[in-house]
């Protein structure tokens, strides 16, 4: 039995019956074009490539997304996904994808059962294959990672903008045509062409312009959406916290692209910020200007698939928001928070792995956008450069996830040596702030800045981070970077310096228990956690974090001296392997080669740093008494070198 997504450029399976159950993809961020019965419980999946059916189909194809009903308790369900790009990487360190029953369990969990990886990037076959006992007759979803749909990121700004008193967002998706001029993607047939509506409404336009009444797993998704939104954010008004959101700009897709302020209001001054041609659409009044306080950015989701940024991203909002945490009140009272929560709205909702509408990443185009071709980008460009102009802009992080290295680290640019450790020294700060950022897997070299994709050609020149450095010159201009599945290490954290006043010690929040055995698969708890990080690394940037990890006296000066020797050794490493690469090309008389997206590298080539001394390895622990550091380990080891140093027997 096999069954195929029917329609003109249709990208997922809708109410497809195979095999006695029900499968669909035909919802938020649903990925999955083909199903096919292999055995009596067995069932192959396809996922769809970006923009499939259409003129601007690509070849990224990763993301799965899709629900399965009619299953009867205790059923045990095999599924192989197919038409995968090479993840060897990213599975062979145990990845699993995750699964729900809607309604009554919202909240993802990876499976249970490991997951056999086959196949190879050269012969373009790989595959996944995973096992599930179905626990209950409701509808169960499964994904690559812990997805967030666009309606669910709306649903969270809908809970916001309650709270704060604002007029509620138009949920309406807007077509091409009523955005003024028709299909302006041009030569893409990508586009939707009629109203859409996030809620609400009982027909609305699908994958590649069909319309079709909505499936019972969309109105699922759509409610466990609602029902998730206030997760980790406040039930009621924080007070003297500033909040306002705006729409930037539509997508071409005619989806919001929201940018949100947020600060203490302290220091808030009468007049507001200046409009931007092209706009903040809607003409609301902008938000208010601050006396004396730095801009940080943050945004996400320019490549749909990279759910980790998500919640990274809630991590930073929540955490803003929070109303006795001390720390919290003074970022608020120290700078203005201007946060983009999804930057690719159309893919997120299409269930694209990293291209938009068009089939274009997004994330090389900021320093040629235009409002009609890259609408969010280029939207995100102007307000930069406006934030830059008034002397306001201090720290912009692009949030990201990474399919072949474990752990969350940060890439950074390469400055001038004075400049580059204040530079490395924020992304020193966040890893003294969470368990789970590798600071020894942080990038910050030039070739990081300028290497070329080999799939498309295009250079990091035009991404976010480089892109805003070249715009603006800024110090403290970054991406991190999640795992999808694992980090290497866990950090050791030191003790916060509680302050004075037990309330504020009282409403500072442990940070999660570090894990025991096996290596840590990564949740939404983890990534928020480093999206908190983020935020307590500004404070301790300019030494005035009420609860800072850092000694009292002299700490943040030893961390620059740290950082400082660090990057002299980097440096002259740098040295090294740049001379070593122009040799090899002087000798092939070639020039050098142009490297791969490192999203699109199969083979791992090795961690860029060893383990700092503030962490702790997770593999899994020596048994006791054999290990390295005990003494049957010493003599052992010992034993092992006295062998090898000792001469062959002479034979007879």
């Amino acid at each position: 039995e096999m069954g195929t997504a029917r329609g003109a450029g249709a990208a997922a399976v809708r109410e497809l019956e195979v095999g006695g159950l029900t499968f669909d993809a035909a919802f938020d961020s649903g990925n999955c074009a083909r199903v096919e019965r292999l055995g009596e419980h067995e069932f192959g999946i396809w996922t769809a490539p970006d923009c499939v059916g259409t003129s601007c189909e690509t070849n990224n194809r990763t993301w799965f997304h899709f629900s399965v009903s009619h299953a009867t308790a205790g059923r045990v369900l095999t599924f192989v996904v197919h038409n995968m790009n090479s993840q060897n990487r990213l599975f062979k360190h145990g990845m699993r994808p995750v699964w729900r029953a809607l309604p009554s369990r919202p909240q993802w969990e990876r499976v249970l059962h490991p997951v056999v990886a086959a196949g190879t990037k050269a012969e373009d076959n790989f595959t996944i294959r995973f096992r599930h006992t179905i626990e209950s007759s409701e509808t169960h979803f499964f994904a690559l990672c812990y997805p967030q749909p666009y309606a669910e990121t709306c649903s969270r700004l809908a809970h916001l903008d309650a709270l704060f008193g604002l007029p509620p967002a138009s949920a309406e998706i807007m077509p091409p045509s009523r955005l003024g001029g028709g299909d302006t993607a041009g030569e893409c047939d990508a586009l939707p062409r009629t109203p859409q509506k996030c809620e609400g409404v009982e027909e609305e336009t699908r994958k590649g312009g069909g319309v079709g009444v909505l499936t019972a797993a969309d109105g699922l998704v759509e409610e466990a959406s609602v029902r998730c939104a206030s997760h980790g954010l406040p039930c009621r008004r924080p007070p003297g916290v500033y909040y306002m959101r705006e729409l930037l700009v539509r997508s071409l897709g005619g989806r919001r692209v929201d940018l949100l302020t947020l600060s203490g209001s302290d220091g808030m001054l009468e007049e507001e910020e200046e409009r931007l041609e092209g706009l903040f659409p809607e003409g609301r009044p902008r938000p208010r200007l601050f006396r004396d306080k730095k801009v940080v950015f943050v945004s996400a989701r320019v490549h749909p698939g990279e759910v980790p940024a998500s919640h990274v991203f809630d991590g930073v909002l929540s955490f803003l928001l929070r109303e006795a945490d001390p720390r919290a009140r003074r970022l608020r009272e120290a700078f203005v928070f201007k946060l983009v929560p999804c930057l690719n709205p159309d893919g997120v909702a299409d269930g694209h792995y990293r291209a938009d509408t068009r089939g274009l990443n997004l994330n090389r185009v900021y320093l040629d956008s235009s409002l009609e071709a890259h609408p969010s980008v280029h939207g995100v460009a102007e307000v930069i450069k406006q934030l830059h102009g008034r002397g306001e802009l201090h720290l912009y992080v692009d949030l990201h996830a990474h399919a072949n290295k474990r752990g969350c680290f940060l890439f950074g640019n390469a400055l001038p040596s004075a400049q580059q450790v204040e530079n490395v020294l924020y992304a020193k700060l966040v890893a003294l702030n969470s368990r789970w950022v590798d600071f020894n897997g942080c990038d910050f070299s030039a070739r990081n800045m300028s290497r070329k994709d080999r799939r498309d050609g295009k250079s990091k020149e035009g991404s976010g981070r480089v892109g805003v450095f070249t715009m603006t010159g800024l110090t403290h201009v970054y991406t991190l970077e999640c795992s999808y599945n694992e980090g290497r290490l866990v950090n050791k954290l030191q003790p916060v310096q509680l302050p004075a006043c037990k309330r504020d010690a009282a409403a500072i929040s442990p940070p999660p228990s570090p894990p025991r055995g096996a290596a840590l698969k990564y949740t939404p708890a983890h990534w928020r956690d480093v999206g908190k990080a983020l935020a307590l690394a500004a404070l301790d940037l300019h030494d005035i974090n009420p609860a800072s990890r850092l000694p009292a006296v002299g700490g943040l000066e030893k961390q620059r001296g740290i950082v400082a020797a660090w990057v002299r050794t980097q440096a002259r490493k740098e040295a090294a392997r740049a001379a070593a690469r122009a040799a090899k090309a002087a000798a092939n008389g070639e020039g050098e080669d142009e490297d791969e997206d490192d999203e699109d590298d199969e083979d791992e080539d090795g961690s860029p740093g060893r383990r700092g001394a503030a962490a702790t390895a997770i593999a899994r622990p020596p048994r006791r008494g054999v290990g390295r550091g005990s003494a049957r380990g010493r003599a052992r080891g010992d034993g092992k070198r006295a062998a090898a140093q000792r001469p062959p027997r002479r034979p007879g």
